[in-house]
């Protein structure tokens, strides 16, 4: 993703343009893989029309409902590694 917005970048303004719709579902793509914190980054950042152009705002908008499912076990595991102990 980032070599192909560079690469785009270096292109000029119209480049940056054309592939823009590609490229932030691109991103979506790569937050998704990333997990949950990325994801939520990236739905916090899908509302922010005045820092994004409108190609990431529409595609950055798909995190808001089609993300993979995230287990409640997971979650649990995940919590009692970082505080070292279960929510109680």
């Amino acid at each position: 993703f980032a070599m192909a917005l560079l690469s785009d970048w270096l292109a000029g303004p119209e480049t940056l343009r054309v592939n823009g719709d590609a490229r932030a579902l691109e991103l979506a793509r790569v937050l998704t893989m990333l997990g949950p914190t990325f994801i939520k980054a990236g739905q916090s950042a899908s509302i922010r029309t005045d820092l994004l152009p409108p190609a990431y705002i529409r595609g950055l908008t798909s995190l808001q409902d089609q993300v993979p499912p995230f287990s409640s076990d997971e979650a649990r595991r995940m919590v009692e590694e970082a505080l070292g102990q279960g929510p109680e």
